[in-house]
């Protein structure tokens, strides 16, 4: 609980509820509200010096002018002298009117399509799709709709070649998969702990991946998709170690960032929206302690 005690009122903030007790008897009646009920809450100082805290009511209620009371907010007046206790129950109740507002993105819709019938045997859309980013091709791809499994979802493919071979690389929301004319390979995002793309935009670029002491290269043969590639598999791992899990009201600047990331990464995927988008990152910058 969050105390700040003036001359003429105390005021208290704990589980979500703000509640003001009078402490004369020719003062204002008590207020004790949620914190729902607010859509901001402020400090100010006033003409006679003292200090205003000004409870902004979400309700369309109007003031005796008929004012909205958004514009009038209710003022429960303290001494200066308590100017830092205010400041602490103010910044409390801030950080869970943030809370109440974030947005947290649903998890992409990843279920994993049914196949359809193709020219050369069933096809599942989601490699179609992915194939069309890169513009990929050819007996890779035809062994990619071979070999995905029915719950897990392509995510991106791209040429790349490794270990000297020229092939397809491929994230699903499972594994890693690279596809040549004469082999599959494939590693389980469950043991991947790291991956970076080496290079800088318009120079020859690499994705460097290891995990379950290995360590894997893949190097561009198109420009630019072993970079899209790498943001793929960024946001797959991030699904499969967090799985989908969801941050709490007051999130820590780690967890934060790491949302952050995500959203990005969706963004740069195509899975959300320019407006959805700008919405979602004004939300984790308002939650930013401090």
């Amino acid at each position: 609980m969050i105390e700040v005690w003036g001359a003429r009122v105390a005021v208290r903030y704990s589980d979500g509820r703000l509640v003001t007790t009078p402490l004369r008897a020719d003062d204002e009646a008590a207020i004790d509200i949620g914190v729902a009920e607010l859509s901001r809450i402020a400090l100010a100082a006033t003409d006679g010096d003292q200090l205003a805290l000004l409870l902004f009511l979400r309700s369309a209620r109007a003031g005796e002018d008929g004012v909205p009371a958004d514009r009038h907010p209710v003022p429960v007046f303290l001494e200066t002298g308590v100017r830092a206790e205010a400041q602490v129950l103010v910044r409390a109740v801030e950080r869970d009117l943030i809370g109440l507002r974030r947005m947290f993105p649903p998890r992409p819709d990843l279920v994993p399509p049914a196949p359809v019938p193709g020219p050369v045997g069933p096809l599942r859309p989601d490699v179609t799709m992915a194939a069309r980013r890169s513009d990929a091709a050819g007996l890779e791809i035809e062994i990619l709709h071979g070999c995905v499994h029915t719950d897990e979802y392509v995510l991106d493919v791209g040429r790349a070649a490794h270990g000297g071979v020229r092939g397809l690389v491929a994230v699903t929301t499972l594994r890693l998969l690279f596809m040549a004319v004469s082999a599959v390979y494939e590693l389980p995002l469950a043991v991947v702990t790291g991956a970076e793309v080496r290079g800088a935009p318009g120079n020859p670029m690499a994705l460097h991946v290891w995990g379950a002491g290995t360590e894997l290269d893949f190097l561009d043969w198109a420009p630019g998709e072993v970079g899209r590639v790498g943001e793929a598999l960024r946001l797959a791992c991030e699904i499969e170690h967090a799985d989908g899990s969801i941050a709490p009201a007051t999130p820590t600047s780690a967890e934060l960032f790491g949302e952050w990331q995500l959203l990005v990464e969706r963004r740069k995927l195509g899975m959300v929206a320019d407006e959805l988008f700008r919405r979602q990152a004004v939300g984790i910058m308002l939650a930013l302690p401090g």
